[in-house]
């Protein structure tokens, strides 16, 4: 799922796994709530293009500012914005990779966050374990952990970027069959992003993604933690272990 504030950028892409490979069953852009409610409800994994929490320091922050009892800070230089703006999933996606996710306590991506928040809510009040089933996915991290292009994709202007990825990602795939929904992922990085979101959740399934270290794994339950690959899109192939049904 790559998700946005709005539905007309929102997409999802459902890929139904069996030991032929990755079929994708259904791509398509401009998703409302109830449809992403109902598509996580049915997935047996879903990665989620969008931060799955805030940073605890910023949570904490906002709230001594808001009862009045924010101790005042030696001085509010970048290192102390730093630490309020990024998450400890996003320093080490940094530190890893070298690449630096979007704040979601400081930049747009908050909008999206908020919505997922609510739609996690919701989906979490009709008793589906969101915390089992939903991954946080970064599509460019997972990218760069398979060697893939990625930068400068998105949008109409990088449109011949984004045929290429597309070709490279069914070379390196061959097991991936994108059918009659290839075309979307062609014309929309919101619909590719969503095929890199469901590949991410493959990976999750698999326990082959990046896991929080022991002193990070309370904080990444509280703020979120991006699920990157550990090893080439080749591991995700249907013979290297038990599918899940949908992702």
């Amino acid at each position: 799922m790559d998700l946005a504030a709005e539905a007309a950028n929102t997409a999802i892409a459902v890929l139904d796994w069996s030991p032929a490979g990755a079929q994708a069953h259904h791509i398509q852009v401009s998703i409302i709530d109830d449809i992403l409610v109902d598509a996580v409800g049915g997935a047996a994994r879903t990665g989620i293009d969008c931060p799955l929490g805030w940073p605890e320091e910023f949570v904490r922050f906002l709230g001594a500012w808001s009862a009045g009892t924010l101790v005042p800070p030696a001085n509010t230089d970048k290192a102390w914005r730093r630490g309020l703006a990024y998450r400890r999933t996003d320093e080490v996606v940094r530190e890893r990779l070298g690449v630096v996710p979007l704040s979601v306590a400081a930049d747009r991506i908050a909008h999206p966050a908020m919505r997922c928040a609510g739609i996690l809510a919701r989906l979490a009040a009709d008793g589906v374990p969101v915390d089992e089933l939903v991954v946080e996915a970064y599509p460019a991290g997972s990218l760069k952990c398979w060697g893939l292009p990625y930068r400068r994709y998105k949008g109409a202007a990088n449109a011949p970027a984004r045929d290429a990825l597309v070709d490279e990602l069914l070379t390196r795939a061959p097991w991936l069959d994108l059918g009659e929904h290839e075309s979307l992922c062609r014309a929309s990085d919101h619909a590719l992003d969503a095929v890199l979101a469901s590949l991410t959740a493959r990976a999750a399934a698999l326990d082959l993604t990046v896991p929080p270290a022991p002193e990070d794994a309370a904080l990444a339950a509280k703020e979120g933690w991006i699920a990157l690959p550990t090893g080439p899109l080749s591991d995700l192939a249907p013979e290297r272990g038990g599918p899940p049904p949908a992702s």
